[in-house]
């Protein structure tokens, strides 16, 4: 029996985060941020124990198509959905929608990022499955994260106490309201409460009820499906409007606004993988708790992040709690707990300052 399960995995993401490393031209995705695989191989394998290879697609600039076919050999051509134009993940899950209901209008679809790092990968397609199950009963499903910390650069999600009581299945909640990224604060509380989970990114429905919601919840999008769909068999045409659209994300167009959203409490270990710290965090380490990449040389040097995408050696001498990364594009170095500001340097080369 063909599944209608289907999977997408978001991978036009910028990787700015990743700079030097990371390019345009090539995001952390495609890259072997956590373990020797590139991100992208990692997650699609993950789909690959529990949706067919037939079911699973991969939403990007067209200018990605040759990286994704390099991380993924044999990934059919027919299962890439090229973006008009980069406009956020809102016109993108639009796109793919009509694509994939082409196929199958009653498909339930897995939506997943490209570059997020889940250790415990029989868990995570126990669940998924089960969510996918779920997606019949007219609603929008995310995974939710526990708190480990009270961390202000992930958003929130505020769940309801019971279970939800739109459905007898046992694991899914009624979501209150999605949370912006919080102060520490706010974020202390969120933690004590017991009833704010970490957003995941993750989104889990049926096309057809996808299509219903953004009709009734997101008027403005609903106006772009309807002409999207329209233009589907006119390519430049779709470009045009694909392009006109206004660029936001699923969170604030849709899902912060659906009476239908739930959340299920995610048993596996997740990492967004959002910085360079999480490159130390997540990566074997030497004696000295260093992580090191390429040909490096620690002395007198703990606790480090080194990293080296040359032949030639990087040698550190008496550092402690700093990141030395040297690559074709660029040498950055900081200490670990800054290096979320890398987005600055994004923007300053931007500019054109240096």
């Amino acid at each position: 029996m063909k599944s209608n399960h289907f999977a997408l995995i978001m991978a036009g993401g910028q990787g700015t985060r990743f700079w030097p490393w990371s390019t345009a031209g090539k995001p952390k995705q495609f890259l072997p941020v956590i373990g020797r695989q590139p991100l992208v191989t990692q997650t699609y394998g993950r789909l690959r124990k529990f949706i067919p290879a037939e079911n699973i697609f991969v939403i990007a600039d067209k200018k990605y198509l040759p990286a994704v076919r390099e991380c993924l050999p044999g990934f059919a051509r027919r299962n890439f959905i090229a973006e008009p134009a980069p406009r956020n993940t809102a016109p993108a899950l639009i796109q793919a929608n009509i694509f994939l209901s082409r196929i199958d209008p009653d498909a339930n679809l897995l939506v997943v990022p490209a570059d997020h790092y889940i250790a415990d990968e029989k868990t995570f397609a126990r669940q998924l499955k089960s969510a996918l199950h779920h997606a019949d009963n007219r609603c929008v499903i995310t995974a939710g994260i526990k708190p480990g910390e009270p961390h202000t650069g992930y958003g929130y999600i505020h769940f309801a106490e019971t279970k939800n009581k739109m459905s007898p299945a046992p694991d899914f909640f009624q979501i209150k309201q999605f949370r912006e990224k919080p102060d520490r604060e706010t974020a202390i509380k969120y933690l004590k409460s017991g009833y704010f989970y970490w957003n995941s990114g993750m989104f889990i429905y049926k096309l057809s009820f996808f299509r219903e919601f953004i009709k009734k919840y997101a008027p403005y999008y609903g106006i772009q499906y309807k002409k999207l769909e329209n233009s589907f068999n006119k390519p430049q045409l779709f470009a045009a409007i694909y392009k006109a659209i206004k660029p936001e994300s699923i969170d604030y167009a849709l899902m912060e606004k659906l009476q239908e959203a739930v959340m299920f409490k995610a048993e596996f270990s997740w990492n967004d993988v959002g910085s360079w710290s999480s490159v130390y965090e997540m990566n074997e380490k030497d004696p000295q708790n260093n992580v090191r990449r390429g040909r490096t040389i620690a002395i007198d040097t703990r606790d480090s992040l080194l990293f080296s995408g040359k032949k030639k050696p990087l040698a550190v001498i008496g550092l402690e709690r700093i990141a030395v990364i040297d690559t074709e594009n660029g040498i950055l170095v900081a200490p670990i707990d800054k290096l979320q500001q890398v987005k600055r340097v994004i923007d300053i080369l931007k500019k054109g300052k240096n």
